[in-house]
């Protein structure tokens, strides 16, 4: 079956696209991660086993779950920052696209938030490191005190490992 027969509403949310009044680099931006979040929701949803071929047999399955794991598959796979953003914010438009026309009832991206600049530094730091720093985005403290805190943090564990011999002769 011809691609414009089998995914009419990819081809909608391109007309959508189109009509926003993007430059030509954004909108050849925002189709070509269309083409990427596709080509791995397949793959995933193939893993479930269901087969599906196209956004149109994806978007039963589009929910929070499956945009967390995108997200979650680009942070781990060392994607740069931008793009996940980029990428998370393509999702956001096919979202309110879907939702607008009546496709899909909720919004599967709400809550699903941009990747922080600092994320690379995410997996490399101590797990309690990374729970202080999730508590306190938790409690919604400004980003530059949570790289402030997490600053003198590393600098205090540094410090430490560093003279963690000098302590223990001490006492």
């Amino acid at each position: 079956m011809p691609e414009k027969q089998l995914d009419s509403i990819k081809n909608e949310f391109v007309k959508y696209l189109e009509s926003l009044g993007i430059s030509p680099k954004s909108h050849k931006n925002y189709r070509s991660d269309l083409s990427h979040f596709i080509g791995w929701a397949i793959l995933k949803i193939r893993s479930f086993g269901s087969y599906v071929e196209s956004l149109s047999e994806v978007v039963p399955f589009l929910t929070f779950d499956l945009a967390k794991s995108y997200k979650n598959y680009m942070t781990e796979n060392s994607v740069p920052v931008k793009t996940v953003n980029r990428r998370l914010s393509t999702l956001r438009h096919l979202s309110r696209f879907l939702t607008a026309t009546q496709i899909i009832d909720l919004d599967f991206m709400s809550g699903i938030e941009n990747v922080g600049i600092g994320a690379k530094e995410k997996p490399n730091m101590d797990p309690v490191v990374n729970d202080f720093r999730a508590f306190l985005e938790a409690e919604k403290v400004s980003s530059s005190t949570i790289k402030n805190y997490l600053s003198d943090i590393k600098q205090f564990l540094t410090w430490l490992e560093t003279n963690h011999e000098i302590l223990n002769s001490k006492y």
